[in-house]
């Protein structure tokens, strides 16, 4: 995985070929299609064991803490050299529909599964309103997260993930949760 990491960083996702990752890792271009069928299917399994660490969170944290710290990690992570990477296979995946959904299937849908849940626990346990929809909630807060990162519209900051979580959230609290 180091080599195609490598490699991102030097060229772009289109431009990446598995010919070139198998020369520089030194294997014949059948054993990486062994364990990767595509091109795809490799950046992906790169992001998913260099990036994803990264984003995991402690178990402690209450939905709306867990939320922000994921939405830090994430903005943090796309601000960093994995950025281009991930924008690279968004934009690979506008005209090969096998690689927007294997980004979805094994970068996209974990985390928001896994999102989700937080929100959900977070309704169950009385911090949220009892009529909070956790997916909405996720898919207005990392809509518009994947909408700045890739179209650049205005700075893609923390401030910009802690006031879209605020802004969001706000009107999910329950009585009972403190801001």
């Amino acid at each position: 995985m180091g080599v195609v990491y490598t490699l991102l960083q030097e060229k772009s996702v289109r431009d990446l070929t598995m010919e070139e990752v198998a020369r520089r890792a030194r294997v014949g271009k059948p054993t990486l299609y062994k364990w990767w069928p595509t091109k795809a299917t490799l950046v992906l399994a790169m992001l998913c064991e260099r990036m994803a660490p990264n984003l995991e969170k402690p178990t402690l944290l209450t939905a709306e803490e867990s939320l922000r710290l994921r939405v830090r990690r994430l903005i943090d992570a796309f601000n960093g050299p994995f950025g281009r990477i991930v924008a690279g296979l968004i934009a690979e995946g506008q005209s090969e529909p096998a690689i927007r959904q294997a980004f979805f299937d094994r970068w996209v849908s974990p985390r928001r599964s896994a999102t989700i849940t937080d929100l959900q626990r977070g309704k169950n346990a009385g911090e949220l309103r009892s009529d909070t929809e956790p997916g909405l909630v996720n898919d207005a807060i990392f809509g518009a997260i994947y909408y700045r990162f890739l179209l650049g519209s205005r700075p893609f900051t923390r401030r910009f993930g802690e006031e879209l979580v605020e802004q969001v959230i706000r009107g999910h609290r329950s009585g009972n949760a403190q801001s």
